[in-house]
């Protein structure tokens, strides 16, 4: 029999003991995965931010319109180089289960020059521009609802009470959070009457330089200040770090919860393996009188924790890829989250926490249990 072979049948042979602690520590390494996981999907959106884009909203609140006529006024401040309005339209898809993604109304005609990242074929651009009720989707969303040029696209109104009949003109590629969302023209919101005409959401803005960002901000401010609707202006990454907040200090809160994860399994797989070895005081001294030294002994004992520990993480982050690659988080989120993929970095972080785990837990009782005469060990009951 092999090394890992021995160490494995000496490690399992109390079956029910082992299983329990396997999956003690493959439900913590879920869970620590799935939180590290979610920071780091967090922070990759923040990354995809354009430096050089700003967001104009309400002072009081994001859901508060700002009036149309703003954006005249925007334009003419030195450095700024495009803006375009976009309004969170907020309809259902069919159905809720199927509303996986973001709904902007927009004006075409500028939505490229402030997201110059987007890429979109001439001749669907110039599709999109002409048909009033035209949209243009991501390609992910159009690969996975089985969308084609000339579809229709019915949104049910949630927020406005309206019914969006949409042809689709064009399937662009960008960023995910971009391919996540889906663009149509602001212009056709406004043939329906209601309260939303002559408003919009936001202004989205491209300034020229770096150095322009905060002369623009609050060259922006400082015109709406005083009136009735004044305006926030804030950089792509502030806005998304804006919703962030929401959350609290989540890495914070992350960094607290997985330091509870780690010393909980620790302190269950701490009690399984001292109550294995103090089953095996005997046998241990059996190994002892065969030529076994301390350091063989104490070896063999920790291989054992390692290996429970070890097979059960990976279980737990392994389970973890599986099913947060196989659940559609865009259509819970309507499109903020689009996939929570554990990495194989995380995966193997998981791993060597697991590894640590079982070193940790199993090299008091076996250093002390090796320290044992061969004459104490044979005498030993328990």
């Amino acid at each position: 029999m092999s090394y890992s072979g021995f160490v494995w049948r000496n490690g399992t042979r109390n079956k029910r003991r082992a299983i329990l602690t396997m999956l003690s520590v493959a439900l913590a390494l879920f869970v620590l995965s799935t939180l590290v996981t979610f920071v780091k999907e967090i922070d990759r959106n923040l990354e995809e931010t354009n430096p050089l884009r700003l967001i104009t909203r309400h002072a009081v609140s994001l859901t508060n319109p700002l009036p149309v006529r703003y954006r005249a006024r925007i334009e003419s401040i030195p450095g700024v180089v495009a803006v375009t309005p976009l309004t969170w339209f907020g309809g259902i898809y069919i159905d809720e289960a199927h509303t996986d993604f973001m709904q902007f109304a927009c004006d075409a005609k500028t939505l490229f020059d402030v997201y110059p990242e987007i890429a979109l074929p001439p001749e669907q651009k110039e599709a999109f521009i002409k048909d009033r009720t035209g949209v243009i989707v991501g390609r992910r969303k159009a690969e996975k609802h089985g969308w084609k040029l000339g579809d229709k696209i019915t949104l049910k109104g949630a927020i406005y009470p309206v019914d969006l009949e949409l042809t689709l003109r064009g399937i662009f590629a960008g960023t995910p959070n971009q391919e996540a969302a889906i663009y149509f023209h602001r212009e056709y919101l406004d043939e329906f009457p209601g309260w939303w005409q002559g408003t919009v959401g936001t202004f989205w803005i491209r300034v020229d330089a770096a150095d322009s960002v905060p002369r623009v901000i609050e060259a922006i401010d400082a015109q709406f200040r005083n009136s009735d609707a004044p305006t926030r202006t804030e950089t792509e990454r502030a806005f998304n770090m804006g919703f962030v907040s929401m959350l609290g200090n989540l890495k914070g809160l992350v960094a607290a919860i997985s330091s509870v994860i780690i010393f909980t399994i620790l302190l269950v797989t701490a009690n399984t393996m001292a109550m294995s070895v103090r089953e095996r005081i005997r046998e241990i001294a059996v190994l002892k009188s065969l030529g076994f030294r301390r350091r063989q002994v104490v070896g063999l004992l920790i291989s054992e924790g390692m290996a429970i520990t070890l097979t059960g993480g990976l279980i737990g982050c392994l389970g973890a890829r599986l099913i947060w690659t196989s659940i559609d988080l865009a259509a819970f989120s309507q499109g903020f989250f689009q996939q929570l993929e554990v990495s194989w970095r995380i995966i193997s972080l998981g791993g060597l926490v697991a590894a640590l785990v079982g070193l940790l837990s199993t090299v008091i009782p076996a250093y002390h249990a090796a320290r044992l005469t061969v004459a104490e060990g044979l005498r030993h009951v328990g």
